[in-house]
């Protein structure tokens, strides 16, 4: 025997459960058991605070097994229930030893024996293939486990994200994109667990198990700094871009470009040039189809010459079509100023962009203010404004089935389209509170803008101070003004050499 007091338990189950298994097994008493693991109830908490499965499967059986020996409503005497309990617990409880040969594969046996059992997550099946491999490598499992495993049983890696239609533990999502970073080419979820195979057998990349699993932790750490950042960092701010913006096909790229060690500088110009590229993209509705192959190809780039911001810069410039090219100011100030953005990038996007431009508002000497109120989006001229905002000649405006009238003025069909599309762009669009939102909604201006003045706090809506109306004309000087300060936070490179 390797070591007696392991031994002697005869089943050792891994690192995670062992501490509740040799409670079980060594406490001798279920009242010992519930001291080692007492009941807790937290302040205000209906329910306890689960415990260990073993313990609590054990604390089950003990309570039946006791009261189906002392109960008085069952015939049997003491004796026959004894003996039911004992034929029950050796003819119905199967155990199965399996014995392997030199030459046989364990981990090809255990997924064949599971196959009918509850499904593993690829992240156990890798887990069980990585240290097979180191116990027939002679690499101590323990201390491999301890040094660079362990931290994966942290709760935080089964916790469940939306994944497309599905919900994916934590662990999965980022084993695949760490595989996709490793191989350069997409990676299925259903596929993780064979394609990683394929990998390590195939291209052998690490000499050592100890050298892959500690390529392994440090992409882990990166890729829980991206998913659950520290605020005001500049991989926090790019996290609560991206989530707002649905996006983690960039995910093996951005691992990548963390993983380069290039500087806290570099990083944040990479992710700034990054930001710039996919939110241009949206203003200018260029969709994300390609976003999957786009940025395989990019991360091939930079892997073949280097992680740097000038590098990533050239990968994103050269790029043409309208699948995959970085708007530049001529384009993506034609959008700011004419795309109707509340309809095309959808409001949690576009009060994305006008809380950046709020905080570009606050001057250097002014104080810092962090935004704690829920705010929604406002259309200045509002969504429905024919019945109070006449048209700039005068008229109402044309609704939409006055349109197929023949008789309806030309001019009068004209101004109202192109005030229809005029409301939705960002020149027209600010931000308030719920409740101001709800209580000017479809007002007149002259009733809505000292409203806003004096219940707003907001930079972006002092905007308003000076203005006598609101018509189109407005609407495009404005958004010229927002768009000096857009520039600013999405900016594009100057030359591909830049």
């Amino acid at each position: 025997m390797e070591d007696e007091e392991v031994e002697r338990y005869k089943l050792w189950p891994t690192n995670l459960d062992r501490k509740q298994f040799s409670d079980v097994v060594d406490s001798g008493s279920k009242e010992e058991l519930n001291r080692r693991h007492p009941v807790v109830r937290r302040k205000y908490q209906r329910k306890p605070d689960p415990r260990p499965k073993m313990i609590e499967c054990y604390l089950y059986f003990y309570d039946k097994i006791a009261t189906f020996m002392k109960s008085e409503e069952y015939a049997q005497s003491l004796p026959e229930r004894v003996k039911s309990m004992h034929d029950a617990l050796r003819g119905a409880l199967q155990v199965v030893t399996v014995e392997l040969e030199s030459d046989d594969d364990p981990q090809v046996i255990f997924e064949t024996l599971n196959a009918r059992g509850e499904p593993l997550l690829p992240s156990d099946l890798l887990r069980n293939f990585i240290f097979l491999r180191a116990s027939q490598q002679n690499e101590s499992q323990e201390e491999l486990y301890e040094e660079f495993w362990v931290r994966f049983d942290d709760e935080f890696w089964r916790a469940q994200e939306k994944q497309g239609r599905l919900l994916r533990p934590h662990s999965d999502i980022f084993l695949q994109h760490y595989l996709t970073l490793q191989r350069k080419l997409e990676t299925l979820i259903s596929h993780l667990y064979s394609e990683y195979k394929d990998w390590i057998k195939g291209a052998r990349p690490f000499p050592t198990v100890r050298a892959e699993l500690a390529n392994l932790s440090k992409h882990r750490i990166n890729f829980r700094e991206l998913v659950q950042p520290s605020p005001n960092t500049p991989i926090g701010r790019f996290s609560e871009f991206l989530r707002i913006f649905d996006l983690s096909t960039v995910y093996p790229l951005v691992l990548g470009m963390m993983g380069a060690d290039r500087g806290h500088d570099e990083l944040a110009g990479m992710l700034e040039d990054l930001e710039s590229y996919i939110f241009r993209r949206a203003v200018c509705d260029l969709g994300t189809k390609n976003y999957n192959r786009f940025f395989l190809t990019a991360l091939n780039k930079l892997a073949n010459s280097q992680f740097n911001r000038t590098n990533l810069r050239a990968a994103l410039v050269e790029q043409k079509g309208d699948s995959v090219v970085w708007p530049d100011n001529a384009r993506f100030k034609q959008a700011w100023l004419n795309q109707p953005v509340y309809r095309s990038m959808g409001t949690g996007r576009v009060q994305y962009a006008l809380r950046e431009i709020e905080r570009r508002l606050h001057q250097p000497r002014a104080e810092r203010i962090e935004i704690l109120s829920d705010l929604s989006v406002e259309h200045v001229l509002p969504e429905e404004w024919i019945e109070q905002w006449l048209l700039p000649n005068g008229n109402r405006g044309v609704t939409l089935f006055e349109m197929f009238d023949k008789s309806q003025s030309a001019e009068d069909v004209e101004a109202t389209e192109r005030r229809d599309r005029a409301k939705h762009a960002f020149g027209n669009l600010t931000l308030l509170t719920q409740p101001l939102n709800s209580s000017v909604s479809n007002s007149a201006f002259e009733i809505k803008k000292p409203e806003i003045l004096k219940n707003s706090a907001l930079a972006l809506n002092r905007y308003f101070h000076d203005q006598q109306n609101w018509d189109e004309t407005c609407i495009t000087v404005r958004g010229e003004a927002l768009f000096t300060h857009a520039l600013e936070k999405w900016p594009y490179p100057h030359s591909t050499g830049v």
